[in-house]
């Protein structure tokens, strides 16, 4: 049987996020690294799914993710690969490196961690997130 991770990965290249939402857990949690518009903790199924619609919007479909490798032991998978990108509003488009460590539970992903080879070109890609006003 397919790991949770290469399942995740293939819906998402077929834009199939129906299929790539059954290989997450209701409470999934996604911890994305940096200090950009899309730096943070998601909490829950719709969260993660928002993250991702999120980033193909931003990049005008553009993002692209080659999986080289995916390791999994039933209890914890990591996936390795390449994503490329372009933003209509960057001169430079971006390339990097991403290990995908999951948590695994029942078959599905529990809780991730995005680690991307070179954070700083990542979050100038994404972008500076907005200041918080204070309340």
């Amino acid at each position: 049987m397919a790991s949770p991770l290469t399942r995740w990965y293939d819906a998402l290249a077929a834009g199939d996020l129906a299929s790539a939402a059954e290989n997450l857990t209701e409470d999934t949690v996604l911890h994305v690294p940096g200090r950009s518009t899309n730096t943070g903790t998601y909490t829950g199924r719709d969260a993660v799914l928002g993250f991702v619609g999120h980033a193909a919007e931003v990049t005008g479909g553009t993002l692209q993710l080659t999986v080289h490798r995916v390791l999994d032991d039933g209890e914890w998978g990591v996936a390795l690969a390449t994503y490329r990108a372009t933003r209509p509003d960057r001169d430079r488009p971006l390339e990097n490196n991403l290990a995908h460590v999951a948590r695994l539970r029942d078959g599905r992903i529990a809780e991730s961690w995005l680690h991307s080879r070179d954070q700083y070109e990542v979050d100038e890609f994404w972008g500076e997130p907005a200041e918080e006003v204070a309340r």
